[in-house]
């Protein structure tokens, strides 16, 4: 009886920690298109997560359609991270002047005021101009995940600056100071290295409490290379922006880059931003050089994960874990997570997507592959592989 026992005991501490394993090990999980009422494929748009809704919150973009014309609608799907039920894609349409259409431009998102905040972008209808001209404009979407009220558009007027348009940038929100960060970009028509190597932060980002102002940081060290569809990162604990990738000149070459690095006080408080290499261009290890890249940051285990991007020979689907991504508290490093099971197509994923941190997992939607725009959602189980 008491050898019976034991090896019960053994055999279900055994399969326990097997199902603990399996659990932490990362997975995609290709969400179905629920509640679609017209093809969302797409590329160059934005999509926000919100947390309390478990809603993502997509706007604009270029459609598949002949000419592939860009957008200016607003779309939802609910139960984003997988879990509650099928989700389902819903537009919402707002109240208000709408934003002029727009792909590759930015968007952050105020959680605690369920406010979206767009920035730039390639406007009008493709040309032979590329994305002349530029959506050089800032606005709000209040009641952004469709619940809470009518969703409203409204065009913010900010003091100072402004920046330089711009397109293919990157932005990220800093709940503590109402600020959006603004890193790099390219002026919209000629070479890919046609791009800007500044920071700029916009205070009352999301339209409350007192007039937006736009402030050049006077940064030092660096500036990274990679300015153009790099992808960015924010730790907004300690203030790092974290940057990968992108294309940039390499000394007179212009091409892509694998680089990452970190930007010290980024929203422009609490000491002189500072550029630091965290990881060097070519380093061993490291994911090829690449472009368009998808990533998140989690900050319980400050780590940066980043899917796909345009490489040199074409699209990747590749997942990379980089630690320490903040430059705080030991050296930065890349790991390649391996994951069995389906993964999503080779595509440039742009900034889509957002980081569900109380059940760990990472959404992506759609981007571009070699046959056009996706409008798939992919969710990965334990990002950070830990």
């Amino acid at each position: 009886m008491k050898l019976t026992k034991l090896i019960s005991s053994v055999v279900l501490f055994v399969c326990s920690f097997w199902a603990l394993i399996a659990a932490a090990s990362p997975s995609w999980t290709l969400l179905g298109p629920g509640g679609l009422t017209f093809p969302l494929f797409r590329g160059g748009s934005t999509t926000v997560y919100d947390p309390s809704s478990n809603r993502v919150i997509l706007f604009a973009g270029s459609s598949d359609d002949v000419g592939n014309p860009r957008l200016n609608d607003v779309w939802v799907q609910t139960n984003a991270n997988g879990l509650g039920g099928t989700g389902a894609w819903s537009q919402l349409l707002p109240s208000g002047a709408l934003p002029q259409v727009r792909s590759q431009h930015s968007a952050v998102y105020d959680a605690a005021n369920n406010r979206m905040i767009i920035y730039g972008g390639c406007g009008a209808v493709p040309t032979s101009n590329g994305c002349l001209p530029i959506a050089d404009n800032v606005w709000v979407l209040s009641n952004a995940n469709g619940l809470g009220g009518t969703p409203t558009w409204t065009q913010l007027f900010p003091t100072g600056g402004p920046p330089p348009a711009r397109q293919s940038h990157q932005a990220v929100y800093d709940p503590g100071t109402n600020s959006m960060i603004v890193w790099a970009g390219q002026n919209g028509g000629g070479s890919a290295c046609a791009t800007f190597p500044d920071v700029w932060v916009l205070s009352h980002a999301n339209g409350l409490g007192g007039t937006p102002n736009w402030t050049q940081l006077s940064t030092t060290g660096g500036p990274p290379p990679g300015q153009y569809s790099s992808t960015a990162v924010y730790d907004s604990t300690n203030n790092v922006l974290t940057v990968f990738g992108g294309t940039g000149l390499l000394g007179t070459h212009c091409g892509l880059t694998d680089a990452v690095w970190a930007l010290s006080h980024a929203n422009g408080t609490g000491g002189t931003p500072v550029w630091t290499n965290l990881v060097p261009q070519g380093a061993p290890g490291a994911p090829s050089n690449r472009s368009a890249t998808f990533g998140i940051y989690e900050p319980d285990t400050n780590t940066m994960t980043i899917f796909g991007g345009s490489a040199r020979n074409g699209a990747v689907n590749d997942t990379w874990v980089l630690s320490h991504a903040n430059g705080i508290g030991g050296s930065s490093a890349w790991t390649r997570l391996s994951i069995p099971g389906p993964i999503p197509v080779q595509a440039t994923r742009w900034n889509n997507g957002g980081f569900d941190s109380v059940n760990d997992r990472m959404i992506m939607f759609g981007g571009s592959f070699s046959e056009g725009p996706l409008w798939s959602t992919w969710v990965l189980t334990d990002p950070s592989g830990q």
